[in-house]
């Protein structure tokens, strides 16, 4: 099974193709169409050949897509955790539940982010960012997650499973396939080693539970994490980073 990477502004999506279909996992941020689009034609996949959307979970930078590709395919089946559906229609991240961001390295990358931003646009940049995205209500065709779900089960006819992997939000999920391949979102991370990521994503709401999702990728023999920030890795640097980050920036 090939899975294809389009690498967007901030996030990387991904094709797998399913007969003569193709499953796109996340989107991006709204933003990024004229770069989604353009990745699609690179890859040779149009619109009319994705079946279904595997959300992640609901942050701006991989749903923000969601409603313009709609526009264009109505049929295809999103496919979601039940914490989904209320965080979407809301058209914002959810702040609801806390959390933080990994270390005061990161803040500070943040903060500069800000000033160069505030100085090159000539206006003020807020901390927390614009974090929306155009609001989206669950369809009677789309597919709700709960608990471990096999990919048969959701109409894609490919050897694997969704499972749970919450910590980064409350609504994120993974898939694993039966080869060890995993697509796991924010579930992990490999970018900004050099600010002590240890391979989390920069926020996080629970840490603790974060880590138990990493344990529940090694017990599904994950092998090979395809996040959605950063390059592939193989799992065992899950292992081998385990619980390093004791707590969060709030």
């Amino acid at each position: 099974m090939e899975i294809v990477e389009l690498k967007l502004s901030v996030t990387n999506c991904y094709l797998i193709k399913c007969h003569q279909k193709y499953i796109l996992v996340d989107t991006g941020y709204e933003y990024d169409w004229a770069l989604f689009c353009k990745r699609l034609k690179e890859a040779k996949v149009s619109l009319s050949q994705i079946s279904h959307i595997i959300l992640t979970h609901h942050h701006d930078d991989h749903c923000g897509l969601i409603t313009k590709i709609l526009e264009i395919n109505s049929s295809i089946h999103i496919v979601m955790s039940k914490h989904a559906g209320d965080l979407l229609i809301k058209g914002e991240n959810d702040r609801a539940h806390g959390g933080g961001l990994i270390n005061k390295r990161i803040e500070y990358l943040i903060r500069l982010k800000q000033l160069y931003l505030s100085l090159v646009l000539k206006k003020s940049v807020k901390k927390e960012g614009n974090l929306k995205f155009p609001p989206y209500k669950v369809r009677e065709i789309d597919r709700i997650i709960s608990g471990e779900t096999k990919l048969e089960d959701v109409g894609i006819d490919i050897k694997g499973r969704i499972i749970e992997t919450p910590g980064h939000t409350i609504d994120s999920i993974s898939i694993i396939f039966d080869d060890g391949d995993c697509i796991a979102g924010d579930a992990a991370a490999n970018f900004l080693q050099f600010a002590g990521t240890k391979y989390c994503v920069i926020f996080i709401t629970d840490i603790q539970e974060y880590y138990l999702s990493w344990k529940k990728l090694l017990s599904q023999n994950a092998r090979r994490i395809f996040p959605a920030h950063g390059k592939p890795f193989m799992a065992k640097r899950l292992a081998e980073n385990m619980g390093k980050i004791r707590s969060l920036e709030r």
